[in-house]
């Protein structure tokens, strides 16, 4: 059992805040505290796409963040983030979703010139967030987040930033203290160049991840770059093009993907909003031989990016989107959505948001590449001071490859959340 319970997290935070409130803080500093409170209620059914059975069920998660931070501006930073996580379930499997109160951040960050030129390095227990997120993100709409025990070094003038890190995954530990797992790296550099907020915007990356934690090692590398820009008519393309090369499970890599969307806002009443998305990933061409052909993306972004039931990643997939959203309001938000979904290569498994395996192919059968279409409505309120509500309802029809590999009754899902932040 973890020493430390939630009750004596938010007594730290009071006394915190009362010290602040005695201007404690030396000259020069700010001293600011955040709290973050989410909970969702989900409800699903037919996730195993069979309705013989009865797998209807429900979820509650809750997530409490208490944070702190002492700045000195444009010199220092330090921050620190508690995070307690809980998850009541009925009638479903319970994910590993819970973590009672623990530290999820705590770095320094210190600012200066070196040569003349501007660096902020940034240390300790921190999110890392990239680009779109497509492969390297600090994903809020499950319990837990990525966070990595790190060092970043930041640089930037102009319109160039750039970014060099090093740093190991943090595991979770529902009975004690999360600690990194120091087989588990990921290093790299992060380049992106946007001479003013309406000009192109050009991305480069370069990745590193490795697992040394068993025999088969894993160094999975990943070269990419990423495009933002206008096309005539106010549409806004955003393109991303990685690669991956590198040794998994004795293996030879060699994986890509590709993502392409199409945007444009309309100024009329209700703002609405329309967009078009393709994705693809490869997958493995034949599990026998000498080379895995299976895009794997790393540390993504999670839930909306390839529907919103979780059914799907950047992982031997191909998939066609279109959106529509509008504001009837000014704080109100509308989203229809439909996705389709197809696997790159029927020969490899398909893969949901967690990388799990939902469905794979005997050697010996043959099955439709189409595995089918979701379509989704969302609601999205602010009160203001902080505070949001949303919901939503999105159905899976099942395709082929569904039917060909077992049972396939479409599923459902819905949900609904309150989130305050202060």
């Amino acid at each position: 059992m973890k020493k430390v319970p939630l009750a004596a997290l938010i007594c730290l935070q009071f006394l915190a805040i009362n010290l602040a409130a005695q201007d404690a803080a030396p000259a020069g500093w700010k001293l600011g505290f955040g709290a973050d409170e989410r909970v969702r209620v989900e409800s699903r059914d037919n996730f195993d796409f069979k309705s013989a059975a009865d797998d209807r069920g429900g979820a509650i998660y809750q997530r409490l963040k208490l944070s702190a931070k002492a700045e000195l501006p444009g010199r220092y930073e330090l921050f620190a983030e508690g995070m307690d996580l809980r998850l009541a379930n009925y009638s479903l499997p319970k994910a590993a979703q819970e973590d009672a109160a623990d530290l999820h951040q705590a770095y320094a960050a210190v600012k200066g010139k070196v040569l003349g030129q501007a660096l902020e390095l940034k240390v300790g227990r921190q999110e890392l967030k990239y680009g779109q997120g497509r492969m390297v993100w600090a994903a809020v709409w499950a319990n837990r987040i990525n966070h990595f025990d790190a060092a970043v070094l930041k640089y930037k003038t102009g319109g160039l930033s750039a970014d060099a890190f090093y740093g190991a995954r943090v595991s979770y530990d529902e009975n004690g203290w999360n600690d990194p797992n120091r087989h588990d790296i990921l290093a790299g550099a992060y380049l992106s160049y946007r001479k003013s907020k309406e000009a192109p915007l050009v991305e480069g990356y370069f990745l590193s991840n490795s697992d040394s934690s068993n025999m088969s090692t894993l160094n999975r590398r990943t070269v990419g770059a990423r495009g933002q820009f206008t096309l005539p008519g106010e549409v806004i393309c955003d393109l991303e093009l990685p690669y991956e090369f590198g040794r998994d499970k004795r293996k030879s890599v060699y994986a890509s993907a590709f993502h392409m969307d199409l945007s444009r806002e309309f100024k009329s009443a209700w703002a609405p909003r329309a967009a078009a998305a393709l994705n693809y990933a490869s997958g493995d061409k034949k599990a026998s031989d000498s080379v895995n052909n299976t895009f794997v993306p790393l540390y993504q972004t999670t839930h909306d990016p390839y529907g919103l039931m979780d059914l799907f990643r950047w992982q031997n997939m191909k998939e066609a989107a279109l959106e529509l959203s509008v504001k009837p309001v000014k704080e109100l938000k509308l989203t229809a959505g439909t996705n389709y979904f197809w696997l790159a290569n029927v020969r490899d498994s398909w893969y949901d948001s967690a990388g799990k395996k939902l469905r794979t192919l005997p050697a010996t059968a043959s099955a439709g590449a189409y595995v089918g279409q979701e379509v989704s409505l969302l609601a999205k309120c602010d009160l203001g001071g902080g505070a949001v509500v949303d919901g939503g309802y999105a159905h899976f029809f099942t395709g082929p490859y569904v039917k060909d590999t077992g049972t396939r009754s479409d599923a459902d899902w819905m949900y609904f959340q309150v989130s305050l932040k202060i």
